[in-house]
C-alpha cells in the first residue's frame, strides 16, 4: 500500500448503502447580487451558464434537440454568408453584453447567437471574454420548457434588446408559430421583418436572406448551393468551379463535334477523290478499249484491203490468162 494511502484520512463507514457514485448537488443560487459580484464570481461560473437581470442571477434555459436544430441550420447558413461577405464578428454561446437601459436598470444578457457589424464603433477583441458594446444581431433559440423561460426571450429580452439598439432579433423554434424575426424601426421599437414571397431579408447584412418554411425542411448545401435565394453566399466557388466544369465540357464536346465534322469532311472527300479517280479510270480503260477497237478495226481494214488487192492481182491474172487462151 502507497504512502499516499496511508496519509489519507479514513472514511467513516455508513450502516445506510450508499450509491456507486452521486452528482454533486448545484449551488445555490443568492437572492440578489451585485452587478461587480455577478462579473466577479458567477459570469464565467463552470457549471452554471447565468444571466443578471436587475440585481437577479437567472440560468440560462436549455432549447430542445428541434429548436437547436434550427439553430445550427441559421448559424451555418449565416457563416456561408459571413465567408463570402465578412462583414461582422460573431458572440459565441455565453458571451455576454451589459444593457444599460433607458429607465436606468442594468442586465447583463448571454445571448445564444450575437453578430457584431464591422461598421460598429465598438468591436470586439480576439481576447475579450466579454462585449462592451452592442450587438447588430442577436438570436435566441427559444426554450419553452416553462412560460416564464419563453415570457423571458419573447417580452423582456425584445424589450431590452429593442431598448439598448440591437438592430435585427430572431427568435429561433422548430414550432413555426414560435418564429419571429424583427427589425428596429426608427420609434426604437421592434416590428416584425416583412415577408417577399416567403423570404426573410436581413437589413443589417445586405444580402443575407432565407426562406421561413426552410428553417423546418432544413434543405441541404447541395440544395442550397442551387437554390438562387442562396446560390450567391452557400458555396458560390462550387457553383463557379460548375460553371468552369461546364464550359470546359461544352468547349471539349465542340473540339469533337468539330473533329467529328472534320472526320466527316475527310471521309466525304476522300470518297469524292476515290470516285473521281474511278471514274478516270473507267474513262481510261474505256479509252484504251476504244483504241483496242479502233485498232482492231483498222487491222481488219487492212486485212480486207489485202484481201482485196489479192482478189484484184488474182483477178487480173485469171484476166491476162484469159486473153492469152483467146488470142491462140
Amino acid at each position: 500500500m502507497s504512502d499516499l494511502a496511508h496519509s489519507w484520512p479514513a472514511t467513516p463507514r455508513s450502516s445506510q448503502p450508499q450509491p456507486p457514485w452521486s452528482e454533486p448537488e448545484p449551488p445555490r443560487l443568492p437572492s440578489s447580487v451585485t452587478e461587480q459580484a455577478y462579473w466577479a464570481e458567477w459570469y464565467e461560473h463552470p457549471d452554471l451558464n447565468l444571466e443578471w437581470h436587475e440585481g437577479r442571477l437567472e440560468e440560462v434555459p436549455v432549447s430542445d434537440q428541434l429548436t437547436v436544430q434550427v439553430y445550427f441550420w441559421l448559424l451555418e447558413l449565416l457563416l456561408h454568408y459571413l465567408r463570402r461577405h465578412p462583414d461582422a464578428q460573431i458572440l459565441a454561446l455565453e458571451t455576454g453584453f451589459r444593457l444599460a437601459l433607458p429607465d436606468g436598470k442594468v442586465s447583463i444578457r448571454k445571448p445564444d447567437l450575437g453578430f457584431i457589424h464591422r461598421d460598429n464603433p465598438i468591436q470586439r477583441t480576439d481576447t475579450e471574454r466579454s462585449y462592451t458594446g452592442i450587438p447588430d444581431l442577436l438570436i435566441e433559440a427559444l426554450s419553452d420548457s416553462t412560460q416564464a423561460n419563453r415570457q423571458r426571450d419573447e417580452v423582456t429580452k425584445k424589450g431590452e434588446y429593442a431598448a439598448v439598439g440591437v438592430r435585427e432579433y430572431y427568435i429561433l423554434h422548430h414550432d413555426p408559430a414560435c418564429l419571429a424575426f424583427y427589425t428596429r424601426a426608427a420609434t426604437g421599437l421592434y416590428v416584425p421583418i416583412p415577408l417577399q414571397e416567403g423570404v426573410i431579408h436581413s437589413r443589417v447584412f445586405p444580402g443575407f436572406r432565407f426562406r421561413r418554411a426552410d428553417l423546418q425542411r432544413r434543405p441541404s448545401l447541395t440544395e442550397l448551393r442551387k437554390d438562387p435565394i442562396y446560390a450567391q453566399f452557400v458555396l458560390p466557388e462550387w457553383r463557379e468551379a460548375e460553371a468552369v466544369a461546364e464550359q470546359a465540357r461544352a468547349l471539349a464536346e465542340q473540339a469533337q463535334t468539330q473533329a467529328e465534322q472534320a472526320r466527316t469532311q475527310a471521309e466525304q472527300e476522300r470518297h469524292r477523290r476515290e470516285v473521281a479517280e474511278a471514274r478516270v479510270n473507267e474513262e481510261r480503260q474505256q479509252r484504251q478499249q476504244e483504241r483496242q477497237q479502233r485498232e482492231a478495226a483498222e487491222a481488219r481494214a487492212d486485212e480486207e484491203r489485202q484481201q482485196r488487192e489479192a482478189a484484184e492481182t488474182r483477178l487480173a491474172e485469171l484476166e491476162a490468162l484469159l486473153a492469152q487462151r483467146q488470142a491462140r
